[in-house]
């Protein structure tokens, strides 16, 4: 693999970064905030949400950026990639990102061969290790790292009447525009309520032991799967959920009628 076409230019102006960094908290909140901090590094739009960057970025395929996940405990040979990637010299500017998602499952074999490309990595790139439980991580892995500690999100969009539309409070088509209209809801909105609609039935789903509603969730995560590809560009958020909401409502009227 040729990194050094792969990483990303980022010009001067972009904050400086700790080589190795810890992030603590629940893990799909952390992965998403993650995800917006990459955002606005990498996109040459501050993190605009819709452009190609900020589109691979959510859906982990960015070209300067590896994601590690573990099978159960992290094994040398699952982190093979970075070894063989930060071998490579960068650009002048180039930067480029190992997340290390579930970092407290790093073995101590893993963690010690982390432990000198994390306190002196060539210049450019970076580590990002993500943990619920930090403290199960080796302290001489923490030591080399800024630690920021993530609250569990909160739930400010699960009150607002879109994601309430789609979960709990179902309204007809035409009362759901005249919600849409009255919103005022812009691109970064759409996309964080988008998020939350999106977990709340991933969470419903994996929660629920199977029974008559299985196939109609699983109907509704298909959708918001393949709609989360092609999320509002600027303008275009109003359309966006109306469409949304179409596809959604013969199911959402099954659900219910279900119960």
């Amino acid at each position: 693999m040729d990194t050094q076409k792969q990483s990303s230019s980022i010009n001067n102006s972009s904050h400086s970064l700790p080589p190795a960094q810890l992030w603590v908290g629940q893990h799909e909140h952390v992965v998403q905030e993650v995800q917006l901090f990459l955002q606005k590094i990498l996109c040459f739009y501050n993190g605009c949400q819709t452009c190609t960057t900020c589109m691979q970025i959510r859906d982990k395929q960015h070209h300067a950026i590896i994601w590690f996940y573990p099978d159960k405990s992290y094994t040398i040979d699952q982190l093979e990639s970075l070894f063989t990637t930060i071998a490579y010299a960068l650009q002048p500017n180039e930067k480029f990102f190992f997340i290390i998602q579930k970092a407290d499952f790093l073995t101590t074999t893993c963690a010690n061969k982390l432990l000198k490309p994390m306190e002196e990595p060539p210049t450019g790139y970076h580590f990002i290790l993500l943990a619920e439980h930090a403290e199960q991580i080796l302290p001489t892995i923490t030591s080399r790292c800024t630690i920021e500690t993530l609250s569990s999100r909160t739930d400010n969009y699960t009150n607002h009447p879109i994601f309430q539309s789609f979960t709990t409070n179902y309204c007809t088509p035409t009362e759901f525009s005249k919600i849409i209209d009255s919103s005022g809801i812009n691109e970064r909105e759409s996309v964080e309520i988008f998020n939350e609609i999106l977990r709340y039935w991933l969470e419903l789903f994996n929660k629920n032991t199977p029974d008559e509603q299985t196939h109609l969730r699983q109907a509704i995560i298909k959708i918001l799967k393949n709609v989360s590809k092609q999320l509002p560009m600027p303008g275009s958020s109003v359309l966006f959920w109306r469409n949304l909401y179409l596809n959604f409502y013969p199911i959402l009227i099954a659900l219910k009628q279900s119960q």
